[in-house]
């Protein structure tokens, strides 16, 4: 698990898929379906590969209890989606192997933005999610130069996580947003990661290092579940 949930890449886009398990009584059995074979079944054709897969570390959470990734290289991300779907549907044809288990909470294609942001290179236990909006088209850029170049190195500087990547979705109206961000922490509770960001959010007022137009649509931290090596 050295490095980051990328391993070192920063893909040019990400596939997100947050669900629920639609009976809480056969999570073991949920998980394994989604590991062994819905996992395989996404990243087969090639298209979206190095899956990984995270749980909310909080049960009761409307964002959904399940996070997974999957990263591409397309160039034309928008492109990978579409040929992702024909490529499944000929694996269909050999059965469907779904599960009335799963509920999809928010899923969709992201491409990357921005550059580089790694503090440092250490073991991602986990993440925290954040589906965002801007407030007003007007100052979009503002805002993204905002987040590149304050939010996301102020969150680096407090040590609590190590890596940053951030993405813009394609369909904002199916995501419910249009840009995303994970932050890894080698924190083993990645909630108390987050806890830490909560410590100077009034230090980041007091600055001036805050942005009155950003819109958070969703935010969760997650713990890694799978693959663990």
């Amino acid at each position: 698990m050295e490095g980051g949930i990328m391993e070192g890449r920063y893909p040019n886009g990400l596939l997100l898929a947050i669900t629920n398990c639609a009976d809480p009584s056969k999570t073991d059995e949920f998980n394994y379906w989604y590991n062994h074979m819905h996992v395989p079944d996404v990243t087969t054709p090639g298209i979206f590969r190095h899956a990984i897969r995270f749980a909310n570390t909080d049960p009761n959470s409307p964002a959904g209890q399940y996070v997974a990734t999957y990263e591409t290289t397309w160039e034309d991300v928008s492109k990978a989606m579409p040929a992702h779907r024909q490529a499944s549907a000929k694996l269909r044809e050999n059965g469907d192997r779904g599960t009335p288990l799963i509920q999809p909470v928010t899923a969709g294609v992201f491409k990357r933005m921005g550059g580089e942001f790694s503090a440092s290179v250490k073991p991602t236990l986990g993440i925290l999610l954040v589906l965002s909006n801007c407030r007003d088209t007007a100052i979009q850029e503002e805002f993204n130069r905002w987040y590149e170049d304050v939010h996301i190195p102020d969150i680096l500087d407090t040590g609590a996580f190590h890596t940053a990547y951030r993405y813009e979705s394609l369909d904002p109206e199916a995501t419910k947003a249009k840009y995303l961000a994970i932050y890894e922490t080698d924190n083993v509770d990645p909630a108390k990661a987050r806890d830490e960001l909560g410590k100077v959010r009034a230090d980041w007022q007091q600055r001036g290092r805050l942005f009155d137009g950003i819109e958070i649509v969703s935010s969760l931290t997650a713990r890694r579940i799978w693959p663990m090596d």
